[in-house]
């Protein structure tokens, strides 16, 4: 009984941080709009394809994002290709690493 509790522990611990590596995936993509009041960008992600060749990618549309550091504000423009990193913070997805290109 004790055997089988310890077990299922030890899985929902692996699954937890399994999800928090996934959900700090590197991302990359163009900066479409700044918003400096809300502290705000919004950035269409490159996915990459495989149709045609192995090279290909597409831009998906622009997805609003909080800036955890909002002095990044003062580093970057629009039409900006980034690298970033995001993280659900109460709720609100926000970039927690960025990197131009």
């Amino acid at each position: 009984m004790k055997s089988s509790r310890v077990i299922i522990l030890g899985l929902a611990t692996a699954a937890m941080f399994s999800l928090g590596a996934l959900a700090q995936e590197t991302r990359q993509g163009t900066i479409s709009r700044i918003d400096p009041s809300k502290g705000t960008i919004a950035v269409a992600e490159t996915q990459a394809g495989t149709t045609g060749s192995s090279t290909s990618s597409t831009m998906s549309g622009a997805q609003e994002y909080k800036l955890q550091d909002p002095l990044l504000i003062n580093a970057i423009k629009d039409g900006d290709r980034i690298s970033f990193t995001v993280e659900d913070k109460d709720g609100v997805k926000t970039i927690t690493k960025l990197q131009k290109q």
